[in-house]
């Protein structure tokens, strides 16, 4: 039987920055902070935060957005961004471990070597992009739709599934346990594109 003391070591060993301290997310204004220090959004007055899943032809101010641009090898990890608007833009090699994306907009995109794990995707519109390696391990994808985007050398390991929408046509292309399987909607087609394409 271990020693109380090995025990503790064990359990500290477990909140190393792999472990509990990590999954501490910046609040919504720290996490615009830094997007405005890496001059990834304007600086000056913060971003307000849409009371919807953003879309393309929304009326200014925009909430958090990056539209017809270029986001490459960046940390953007433990953030609070939900309802962010991605659009015609490529984003490759950036970490977005851990964030709060919740009802979030990604149509119309690249989205190549990105860590998209332990993320809060819920509710988010994920269709008509191309997204290759990207890791989705333990993402929470409740509710999100994925049709009409392609997934070349994706990981879903552990992620939640609830209620995803996908085209079931696409079944052999999304490497999905049977249990994930069982807890996706799938529709008979692909329904209409979204707009902004």
């Amino acid at each position: 039987m271990p020693s109380r003391r090995a025990i503790v070591v064990t359990l500290l060993s477990c909140l190393s920055s792999v472990g509990m301290a990590s999954t501490r997310r910046k609040d919504y204004r720290a996490s615009c902070q830094l997007l405005q220090d890496l001059g990834l959004i304007d600086k000056g007055e913060l971003p307000k935060m849409p009371d919807h899943r953003p879309q393309y032809d929304d009326p200014e101010p925009f909430g958090i957005h990056f539209f017809r641009t270029q986001v490459a090898n960046a940390k953007l990890s433990n953030l609070t961004i939900p309802k962010t608007f991605f659009g015609r833009s490529k984003i490759s090699k950036v970490s977005f471990e851990n964030c709060d994306l919740s009802e979030s907009t990604l149509c119309w995109n690249d989205f190549i070597e990105v860590d998209f794990s332990r993320s809060a995707l819920t509710q988010s519109d994920l269709r008509a992009s191309m997204y290759v390696k990207v890791c989705f391990d333990q993402a929470d994808l409740r509710g999100v739709d994925l049709r009409l985007s392609s997934f070349d050398t994706c990981s879903f390991v552990g992620a939640n599934m609830t209620n995803a929408l996908a085209n079931r046509k696409r079944q052999a292309s999304l490497p999905l346990s049977a249990a994930q399987r069982a807890q996706m909607y799938w529709t008979a087609d692909d329904g209409e594109e979204p707009g902004g394409g």
